[in-house]
């Protein structure tokens, strides 16, 4: 994983408005009202209330610099400047279009909210763009920091992988869960789980999940169908957003951390069009997301080797 800091003179452009955005939202950040599961669920998860935070208990320590915010109202100001930048440096990393990826929906909704998702979307980072397999073990326990986000995604590319590289990836991972084990409990995990379902509580964010999830696990497969790391694992966070009733929409930036134009945030605002009748519960139709998100990446796929076959009848005719 490497830094580029040549940019193009369209680079320099789209660089040029992300950072006029993001000091735009975090100006907003210091005049509105925000930040309510940063202070209703991880503020005290990382406090010690371990079943407040809906996250596997070692998120504790990837969280730890939650601690270092300042009291109530500046703790959500201040996490949403880490975010942002953050965000910015993860834009610049994956090589996409900073601005469309800042002025998107859910990056806005990420933000509003006080979520932790940049954590995830590290790991996403680490995890594809990483060469060195113990550095993608790391990158992988960051994104399992939410696994209903990114579970399916990381199966799905690890199949990718020769069997003798999986040992190297996941010795990070195990040397985390074993500490955890020794930290938190051997039955941590079944606590989390448990807790997870019975005590999550509703939220408009998830509606799209909720509605959509019992037609979306029919689209499993889907990503056994794409052979490029990167494409496969997005293919793999967006059929987990259309197949897993727990992915709320803030947490699309996960995907589109990979992949960020414009029609994709007009898409991303799309469900506003229903607001009118049904205010923020239109929000169950945000999976028009993901949804065409997915169609286009597999038919980008089928014409390729559609190409590739022809290309390989020419050769063998000629």
């Amino acid at each position: 994983m490497r830094f580029q800091f040549t940019l193009t003179p369209q680079e320099k452009i789209s660089w040029t408005q992300a950072i006029g955005a993001a000091i735009g939202v975090i100006a907003a950040s210091f005049v509105l009202p925000g930040g309510d599961d940063l202070y209703r669920y991880y503020l005290p998860f990382e406090n010690g209330c371990l079943d407040c935070g809906f996250v596997p208990y070692f998120a504790q320590w990837f969280l730890l610099p939650l601690r270092l915010l300042p009291a109530y109202p500046y703790a959500w100001p201040v996490w949403t400047i880490v975010c942002v930048v953050g965000f910015l440096v993860l834009a610049h990393v994956t090589r996409i279009n900073p601005f469309w990826f800042m002025v998107a929906f859910p990056l806005l909704g990420q933000v509003w909210l006080g979520q932790i998702d940049l954590l995830v979307c590290a790991g996403v980072a680490i995890f594809i763009l990483a060469r060195n397999p113990y550095w993608r073990g790391a990158g992988l326990i960051l994104a399992l920091t939410k696994p209903q986000l990114t579970g399916l995604a990381i199966v799905m590319t690890c199949l990718l992988e020769p069997p003798r590289l999986w040992w190297k990836i996941f010795v990070v991972p195990v040397a985390v869960l074993l500490a955890s084990l020794a930290s938190y409990g051997v039955d941590w995990p079944a606590r989390w789980i448990s807790n997870s379902i019975a005590g999550l509580p509703q939220h408009v964010w998830r509606l799209a999940a909720a509605d959509v999830w019992k037609y979306g696990i029919f689209l499993l497969p889907a990503p056994l169908l794409i052979t490029d790391r990167r494409r496969r694992f997005q293919a793999g966070l967006l059929v987990s957003a259309l197949a897993t009733p727990f992915f709320g929409v803030y947490s699309y930036v996960t995907f589109l951390l990979l992949e960020a134009n414009g029609w994709l945030v007009a898409l991303s605002y799309a469900w506003l069009l229903g607001f009118f009748w049904l205010q923020e519960t239109a929000m169950r139709f945000a999976w028009v997301l993901p949804l065409a998100m997915l169609g286009r990446l597999l038919y980008h796929e089928f014409k390729a080797r559609s190409v590739a076959q022809r290309e390989r009848t020419a050769v063998t005719g000629s």
